[in-house]
């Protein structure tokens, strides 16, 4: 019996590891992109900017240059934007539960202007629930809320630089 079991728990354990790596699903790793060095075109003490300059230094094969010139390649935060919509109210008329959204439009472009993406934008959504009870918590809890956002964005932004096709100047 313990053979059979054995034996069923090895058969379940292979096939879900061919069903995740059959639909695309693979561990976060090193990651190479088409170009050496990037510029990351944001004040440096800007939390976007600082994040995106960690998680590309950590995760990928490109350096982080601190001028445009010396860089292949140039990323530029375009535009940023939170929102935040009621979505249901209470019986007296009060906010009950939001929808926060946080949007991002990167562009990713050569020294000569040449674009390996055009502006793109990125989105996130999060639903926040309000209680009278917890009022000065709400402030913080939706902080975290666009925190979270900024790094699913992030994580966005470096998945889609991976699609990016290094620019041909053959004619």
């Amino acid at each position: 019996m313990a053979l059979a079991r054995r034996s069923f728990l090895l058969s379940a354990l292979a096939l879900t590891a061919a069903a995740a790596t059959g639909c695309g699903w693979h561990l976060r790793g090193h990651v190479t992109l088409p170009f050496n060095t990037l510029y990351v075109n944001m004040p440096v003490n800007n939390k976007v900017g600082a994040d995106i300059r960690r998680m590309i230094a950590a995760s990928t094969n490109v350096k982080i240059v601190m001028e445009a010139e010396g860089a292949e390649a140039i990323l530029e935060l375009l535009s940023s934007g939170r929102h935040r919509e009621v979505v249901s109210l209470n019986m007296e008329g009060e906010a009950r539960e939001y929808e926060l959204t946080l949007n991002m439009t990167f562009r990713l472009v050569n020294p000569d202007g040449e674009e390996f993406f055009p502006p793109t934008t990125f989105t996130a959504s999060r639903n926040m629930y309000y209680n009278d009870d917890e009022y000065l918590s709400r402030n913080a809890e939706e902080n975290v809320l666009y925190n979270e956002m900024q790094q699913d964005l992030i994580a966005q932004l470096l998945s889609r630089l991976t699609t990016v096709q290094a620019i041909s100047h053959e004619y």
